[in-house]
């Protein structure tokens, strides 16, 4: 038996070191030196590239390097025996959690505001944002904990979901039905969806039309929720205020991009919550030996959820 390591877009030295430290009987193989693909057994896999699977005969399990697991679940050439797992860290939600925090205080004090200022050398003292309502779509581990840190500061929190949940501290909606009535007063609008057949382009041109014109949206879910064509239209519309994206459709976000000299759209690559290489490590060891002593696997992916 053997892991391999089919990470694209990345240096494998410290995961697989860690790996190896960590099993230290195993084979761990690192793409693309793959020498001897039928010995693996347990792929870890960000962005592989296409039509690679059918090199591993002896293929059981592939886990996702982070929470997401989209771009596995989305690829016809998987095929349907094999399981996919994906790493789980607590500290994913609370780093989310201050990003959005820090996303909602730099709108309401208009940092972005001053620092275009800064740039033409303005001195000039601008009002401050009053809206306290924050919708959070998607309320599953993430969402909810940005929803408590929020609600901790003195927001007014909404959270929508698509099938029913509950919590006491917040009022919840559900459904595509409800989707507007859950934005329709919201000052900043928080996405922490994952991509499922249901949420890809969920925020689209009919979505943007039922907020208010002063609302920002803050995608740190995924990227392909959005319809990234259709807020470059509601913002040239006025359909809302702007918004602040970690997440996009295709990374790293292409040169000729339009989002990137946008004036009400602020981006950050991708750094919303980054997942501890420790965490990583252990869960990937854990699974591997799990599967070498025929027991379930932590953290399994729902292939019909999407997560």
């Amino acid at each position: 038996m053997s892991i391999a390591l089919i990470i694209t877009d990345r240096d494998l030295t410290q995961l697989s070191s860690g790996l190896k430290k960590r099993l230290p009987h195993v084979d761990i193989q690192c793409w693309p030196y793959i020498t001897a693909p039928e010995k693996v057994t347990f792929v870890v896999a960000w962005q592989p590239p296409s039509n690679i699977w059918q090199k591993f005969p002896n293929l059981k399990v592939i886990s996702s390097l982070g929470a997401g697991c989209d771009g596995l679940l989305s690829d016809i050439t998987l095929p349907e025996n094999i399981i996919i797992t994906r790493i789980v860290d607590t500290g994913l939600a609370e780093q989310m959690a201050e990003y959005v925090l820090t996303a909602i205080l730099l709108l309401k004090r208009r940092f972005n505001d001053y620092f275009k200022q800064q740039q033409t050398e303005q001195w000039q003292t601008l009002k401050k944002i009053k809206g306290k309502k924050v919708a959070i779509l998607g309320i599953g581990e993430i969402g909810h904990k940005v929803a408590i840190i929020l609600i901790a500061c003195g927001y007014e929190v909404s959270g929508w979901s698509r099938s029913k949940k509950q919590h006491a501290m917040y009022e919840t909606f559900y459904g595509k039905d409800q989707l507007a009535q859950t934005v329709k007063n919201a000052d900043f609008v928080v996405s922490t969806l994952p991509l499922t057949i249901e949420t890809k382009y969920l925020l689209d041109e009919v979505f943007f039309k039922s907020l208010k014109k002063s609302a920002w949206l803050i995608n740190v879910g995924r990227g392909e929720v959005l319809k990234e064509d259709d807020l470059l239209t509601a913002l040239a519309n006025n359909n809302l205020q702007g918004a602040i994206l970690d997440v996009f459709s295709a990374e790293p976000l292409a040169s000729e991009h339009p989002f990137w000299q946008h004036d009400n759209i602020i981006i950050t690559p991708h750094i919303s919550a980054i997942t501890d290489q420790i965490t990583v490590i252990e869960q990937l060891a854990e699974n591997y030996q799990l599967l070498k002593n025929n027991k379930p696997l932590k953290n399994r992916v729902d292939r019909q959820k999407g997560y």
